[in-house]
């Protein structure tokens, strides 16, 4: 809540009393709506608040030590040079609204600091004394180099007792005085005497201070409960569409339940299968009622291979029941898990190790080595770079454009080409000298990378094949990503958790 109009009033009596005809020794901005003015009296030196936040817009002395930024901001910077040295010689506040204004002097040249703490347009303007708009911290409807009128005043409705007047806080009989004169309006009682009598030297500004600390800290909590409901459903609707595609991926692999069979009795009737023959029909030796069974065949492949991919596919469903039964089961427990936190979030319970990521503030620049040279973002690189067990770097493709620029544009003709067996899947090359072999944990190295990124990770196992990359070709009217290949070589890998984990741990930026 904004300071009150007659918490106002009261405030700028204890500054008066406490800052004018003292010197302003260091102006700091700890945040971006607030500032601290650190201001030298006789025999003291006083720490005034500033804050123009919307929901916190405030004016006190403060006890508090803020942390400041290595570099002061802009606003800050033009305080230091225009008010830094200068003497405070009045504190007034505009009639019946709440804009503070403080007349400094410095060598001979009037400043006028005006701090208004109204609601959504509070703001901070450095005047002239002329009255010119000299610089605002937040962007106003008065312009720089214009005259600055405070708002026109609206008929404001009777103000109820503000909190520093209530709760039996104020002992009717006290009162201060002042330059010889007594004012009429009783001051509040701290609800701390303490950081060094703090409290019993400024009562009004440590009673805002306290007052105040406790609302932010309470908007602190709101604010960390909207983040974690916010994180946990996010969390909770990729669980659920994670178990979701692993259910739609175990249903595809079910398919291939009896593929096995289909190879056996395939690996029976290869001398009758001809190149180019789209299926076969035989006997189902395997069932008792020995039904007829027409199986499908890739034309543009021979015998031996239609068998062995009824066979590869079959690996896939055992892949299948192997691997991703688990991974759907430990979904269903992070689902719980998830809805157990969500509803102990929804009543207001928050998670005190939680920590929210640090954004990116609008506007700054991001790391220099996502940039180039003027500024720009460079572009992404087309593939990501691992480093083999024998020091041999591996490119993945991204893309299936990425796929073609890597296997096209970057690879040597002697460097090593991988791919994934009958599935798709990003291009993998490793770089090798002109006639030398791939040593054996490179070759594992890659394969495994091979299939990790293509469609067959989800089982953990399968075929990759290799060759030279000049072995690879580019077929005339192809779509991304599509080569024809030759002299080509095969390999069964199975997914380990251990080399994924240490090629992983040496990804390169790119």
């Amino acid at each position: 809540m904004a300071l009150s109009l007659s918490e106002c009033e009261l405030i700028v009596e204890e500054l008066t009393r406490a800052l004018v005809g003292g010197f302003i020794q260091k102006i700091h901005q700890p945040r971006p709506l607030t500032l601290t003015l650190d201001v030298r009296s006789p025999g003291q030196t006083s720490s005034l608040l500033v804050c123009v936040e919307p929901r916190f817009a405030r004016l006190h002395l403060t006890s508090q030590k803020f942390e400041n930024p290595p570099t002061p901001p802009p606003f800050c910077a033009f305080l230091r040079s225009h008010l830094e040295g200068g003497r405070i010689v009045e504190i007034s506040q505009e009639p019946g609204d709440r804009i503070v204004s403080s007349t400094i002097v410095k060598t001979e040249q009037v400043s006028v600091l005006v701090i208004a703490l109204t609601g959504n347009q509070a703001n901070v303007h450095v005047l002239n004394k002329g009255r010119l708009v000299l610089q605002s911290l937040r962007e106003s409807r008065v312009k720089i180099g214009e005259r600055y009128t405070p708002p026109q005043l609206r008929p404001r409705p009777p103000e109820p007792v503000p909190p520093l007047a209530t709760a039996g806080r104020i002992p009717q009989d006290k009162t201060v005085v002042h330059q010889g004169e007594q004012i009429g309006e009783p001051l509040p009682e701290a609800s701390t005497q303490g950081k060094d009598g703090f409290g019993e030297r400024y009562p009004v500004s440590a009673e805002l201070e306290a007052r105040y600390e406790e609302e932010e800290q309470e908007a602190g909590k709101d604010t960390i409960l909207e983040q974690q409901l916010a994180h946990v459903r996010k969390a909770l609707k990729h669980a659920k569409r994670k178990i979701q595609a692993l259910q739609e991926d175990f249903k595809k692999m079910e398919r291939f339940q009896d593929y096995t069979r289909y190879g056996e009795l395939l690996k029976s009737h290869l001398h009758e299968i001809k190149k180019g023959q789209e299926s076969i029909a035989m006997v189902d030796y395997y069932d008792p009622a020995l039904p007829t069974l027409t199986l499908p065949l890739n034309p543009s492949k021979d015998a031996v291979w239609n068998m062995e991919d009824y066979f590869r596919k079959y690996h896939k469903y055992i892949g299948a029941q192997e691997h991703l039964q688990p991974r759907v089961d430990q979904a269903h427990q992070e689902v719980a898990r998830l809805e157990a936190k969500l509803a102990q979030l929804e009543q207001g319970i928050v998670d005190p190790d939680y920590v929210p990521k640090t954004k990116i503030a609008p506007g700054s620049p991001g790391p220099s080595s996502l940039r180039t040279s003027k500024g720009r973002p460079a572009p992404a690189q087309a593939y990501r770079t691992y480093t083999s067990a024998d020091g041999l770097p591996i490119l993945v493709g991204k893309t299936a454009k990425d796929n073609d620029h890597l296997t096209l544009k970057v690879a040597n003709p002697d460097d090593l080409w991988l791919h994934a067996r009958g599935t798709p899947g990003s291009h993998v090359v490793v770089r090798l000298e002109k006639g030398a072999t791939v040593p054996p944990e490179t070759l594992k190295d890659a394969a495994t990378l091979t299939l990790w990124f293509s469609d067959m990770r989800k089982s953990g196992k399968g075929e990759v094949i290799y060759t030279l990359r000049k072995f690879v070709k580019k077929g005339k009217g192809f779509k991304p990503g599509s080569v024809t290949v030759e002299r080509e070589k095969s390999l069964w890998i199975e997914l380990k958790e251990d080399r994924l984990k240490r090629l992983k741990g040496e990804t390169s930026p790119g």
